[in-house]
């Protein structure tokens, strides 16, 4: 299964997303480790509750990271296709390439992947 960084974000303190979570493999390209962990520095600067830096850092233990280069142009033409960002479409690629579900809680992504023919490879979590 394949996790973008809205979904890892999301399942911290959420049962209902972390139940999308718990017990898979889960992997992910390298973009999601400074996404995560800037997700998490915004959150803090706005006064959040967020887990420590080693919890976060140990949490990423637990997905398997892939290298981006060799999804890059695939990434590009989704994001052309999908008209949305080719850091999303960075998960989307890889999803696609190992045959496998990309977990999101971006709703706005998951729409746009779903109508344009990857309804079965895009599953909303909540945040």
């Amino acid at each position: 299964m394949i996790v973008d960084a809205s979904a890892l974000v999301a399942s911290f303190g959420n049962p209902e997303s972390q139940r999308h979570l718990v017990g898979e493999e889960l992997a992910a390209p390298d973009l999601l480790i400074p996404e995560t962990l800037n997700a998490f520095w915004k959150l803090r600067r706005a006064g959040r509750s967020v887990p420590t830096l080693s919890v976060l850092l140990s949490t990423l233990d637990y997905v398997r990271i892939v290298p981006s280069r060799a999804h890059a142009a695939r990434a590009a033409e989704l994001a052309g296709r999908l008209d949305h960002p080719v850091y999303d479409c960075l998960y989307l690629a890889l999803a696609e390439a190992e045959a496998d579900v990309l977990i999101t809680s971006d709703a706005a992504f998951e729409r746009k992947a779903r109508t344009h023919g990857f309804r079965k490879s895009v599953r909303l979590v909540s945040r």
